[in-house]
């Protein structure tokens, strides 16, 4: 009976060591529950955060392959309009570097409407003293619209030559704004 009641104590010892290993392990864990549930919040928060950005990450990338479509279908009509001003002037013509510079060159006209229209965009109230200097500033760029080297059928050739030159200046500027 001794010998049982030393080993029954030495059990109810043991037991009362973990007992109180456990409740130091309690202690410590109630004291690592707030922060445990901020750090829950902020996980939560972040994949939250992870998956909005994910899908904005998706939306972008749509819109960059339509934009990217978008430039690709630009490209392929200055190409179709560079081969309409190779059908007007041969490139064995006497003045073809100055007729394609004529073609390539980038007018102001061009720019300043669609300073006007952002201006306007911005509530701007004196869009129509801006489209007045616009037109002061196309008067200067005249002389270089009134371009005609000796070609063989005149006016015709260049009025067509300009016309492809508006519509690249066009294109370009719809590219520029993607």
């Amino acid at each position: 009976m001794q010998k049982e009641k030393y080993r029954l104590e030495s059990d109810l010892k043991s037991a009362e060591l973990k007992l109180i290993l456990l409740f130091e392990e309690l202690i410590l864990l109630k004291s690592m529950q707030p922060e445990d549930l901020r750090l829950s919040n902020e996980l939560k928060k972040c994949t939250e955060s992870k998956g909005f950005i994910i899908k904005e990450i998706q939306e972008i990338s749509k819109k960059l392959i339509s934009r990217r479509a978008e430039v690709e279908d630009i490209k392929e009509e200055e190409a179709k309009l560079l081969s309409q001003f190779h059908e007007l002037v041969d490139t064995n013509h006497e003045h073809y570097d100055q007729i394609l510079a004529f073609y390539e060159k980038i007018t102001k006209k061009r720019r300043k409407p669609e300073r006007v229209k952002q201006d306007d965009a911005d509530g701007d109230e004196d869009g129509e003293e801006a489209e007045e200097e616009e037109v002061e500033e196309e008067d200067d760029d005249d002389d270089d619209d009134n371009f005609n080297p000796q070609f063989g059928e005149g006016e015709v050739k260049i009025d067509e030559i300009e016309r492809l030159r508006d519509n690249r200046l066009h294109l370009y500027d719809q590219k520029e704004a993607i």
